[in-house]
């Protein structure tokens, strides 16, 4: 992480409020998605701490400011299972956003912008560049929206914030911004309190056969074949846990069953749940023997983060931003080598209870460095900064 040094989220909250000449939006269109993975997740972080530490944030979706307490009722849910209903019938719509020329408008989009030149002072968050870095792995009609977008987003921001230093960099280096106008601002990583109770109340001290977990979206950029194709190879590995792939089926990818490991499959030695919710991934991560990122390209790697945050060994990819949130706790190996695979996931496995104790600790300690409240206090820190020396 870098070593710079950020004001506490509380500190900075409180030096906006005290200006009644600011104002902040906050874009919810990430949480209208149903089944909340990667930006949703992001999105609703910030979200959670802004209604608690910035509680005048007002929030829009489009040119439609929506009201909080619709906001409220997602995070609640984890979902925006409600939203897109709520906001067509206009249960969920304060009016067209309407801004006071008394004050200066701040504009905070955690993902991509849906409206453009609207605020005073806008910023977007970037989270990767995949379409411009491996297109290989997407859609073609994908790549030519998303780099359209993000060229309009970064034309219009008086500020660009992203996730990793490995975004910052890809941002200079491939479309030239100005690092003095990139500020990384590293995600975090929390889950609620009721979740690690409710695991006991539900599990106790029981035990549960050893699995290894795979969390993400399944598409093309993940290399879940890689993994199939380790365990094909060595089927020995099926001997002593089983395989969990949970996430969505995305593009590029066909829901029939990997041909050559079908029997694994049928005697559920591999288990494809698909989407699983915020306790479900809780619940899946820290049973988990260990967790495996085989990804090819990541602006992050949130699942390699909340794998640490609960003590779960992960084997991970060395590529892009994924050492940088796994730090030293990780198991690294080459996303295009079957072997070292199999030779990073054997690390972890054959350990003994010291050794896998050590890990244990080390993962929560990497984790630690990670959180929400950091992430927001980077953030508005830099918009203070911008609008307090834009206001008369």
């Amino acid at each position: 992480m870098s070593g710079d040094w950020t004001p506490s989220l509380d500190a900075v909250a409180r030096r906006l409020a005290a200006e009644p000449r600011l104002e902040l939006w906050f874009d919810v269109s990430p949480l209208f998605d149903e089944q909340w993975t990667g930006i949703p997740v992001v999105a609703a972080a910030l979200a959670r701490l802004l209604l608690i530490h910035l509680p005048q944030t007002r929030f829009f979706f489009e040119t439609t400011e929506i009201k909080p307490d619709f906001v409220r009722d997602a995070l609640v849910r984890d979902s925006g299972v409600l939203l897109p209903a709520a906001f067509q019938d206009g249960r969920a719509n304060l009016g067209p956003v309407q801004l006071d020329p008394a004050r200066l408008a701040i504009g905070l989009n955690p993902s991509v912008k849906r409206v453009r030149g609207v605020f005073d002072v806008e910023c977007n968050l970037i989270h990767d560049l995949s379409t411009l870095i491996t297109p290989q792995y997407h859609l073609g009609a994908n790549i030519d929206h998303h780099m359209q977008v993000m060229q309009a987003d970064l034309a219009s921001n008086d500020v660009t914030f992203c996730v990793s230093a490995a975004v910052r960099d890809d941002l200079v280096g491939y479309l030239a911004l100005d690092p003095a106008d990139v500020v990384v601002a590293h995600n975090g990583v929390s889950w609620p309190e009721r979740f690690a109770q409710q695991l006991w109340n539900e599990v106790g001290e029981a035990t549960v056969e050893p699995y290894l977990l795979m969390l993400g979206t399944r598409e093309p950029r993940k290399n879940v074949a890689r993994l199939l194709e380790c365990v094909e190879r060595s089927p020995s590995l099926l001997e002593h846990c089983r395989l969990v792939i949970a996430g969505k089926l995305g593009w590029l990818q066909s829901a029939e069953p990997h041909p050559v490991l079908a029997a694994a499959i049928a005697e559920r030695r591999i288990v494809f749940p698909g989407y699983v919710g915020e306790y479900e991934k809780y619940r899946l991560l820290a049973g988990a023997r260990a967790t495996v990122y085989p990804s090819f390209f990541e602006g992050f790697g949130l699942p390699v983060l909340e794998s640490l945050s609960l003590g779960t060994p992960c084997v991970a990819s060395f590529s892009s931003s994924l050492p940088e949130a796994g730090g030293p706790a990780c198991v690294y190996f080459d996303p295009y080598s079957i072997s070292d695979l199999h030779r990073a996931l054997r690390v972890v496995l054959d350990e003994d209870e010291a050794a896998q104790a050590a890990r244990r600790q080390a993962c929560r300690n990497q984790a630690a460095a990670f959180t929400w409240d950091r992430m927001l206090a980077t953030i508005l820190e830099r918009l203070g900064a911008l609008s307090f020396a834009r206001l008369p």
